[in-house]
């Protein structure tokens, strides 16, 4: 059995491709460019993150992932935290006190279409001091 190829099949054959792969690519392309200015968006440090903020001393203790966060502690809880290690010393270990709690938003990007939208930033938990931790 002898199969050839005509003008007419192989017209046939690019004329699908081309139906299905030009919508597709144009999809890919708007996804791939609204996915790249989203990176581009500026970020806070602890984006999508718990900070402890130590009141007393006036510094950040610990950035901790959401994603990572069974739970958000209420004012009132008490927190053990390992701080962050400077060589051999960790300063910001220890026991602490929840004070309050802050939910912060920031503006929302222009493509959301809401009233007045405003998107998730972090939640920041400010703490005191009840006992400090090993500093080594």
């Amino acid at each position: 059995m002898n199969f050839q190829w005509g003008m007419a099949t192989i017209s046939f054959v690019a004329d699908v491709i081309a139906i299905v792969g030009i919508p597709a690519l144009a999809v890919s392309t708007a996804k791939l460019y609204k996915d790249a200015k989203r990176a581009r968006e500026p970020q806070s440090v602890g984006h999508e993150c718990l900070g402890f903020f130590d009141l007393d001393l006036e510094v950040g203790i610990n950035l901790v992932p959401l994603a990572s966060t069974p739970a958000i502690p209420r004012p009132g809880d008490i927190v053990s935290l390992p701080g962050e290690f400077h060589g051999n010393e960790n300063p910001g270990a220890g026991t602490y006190k929840v004070e309050s709690v802050h939910f912060i938003f920031c503006p929302a990007p222009r493509e959301v279409d809401e009233p007045t939208p405003a998107l998730f930033s972090r939640i920041t938990i400010n703490v005191r001091q009840i006992t400090a931790g090993s500093g080594k």
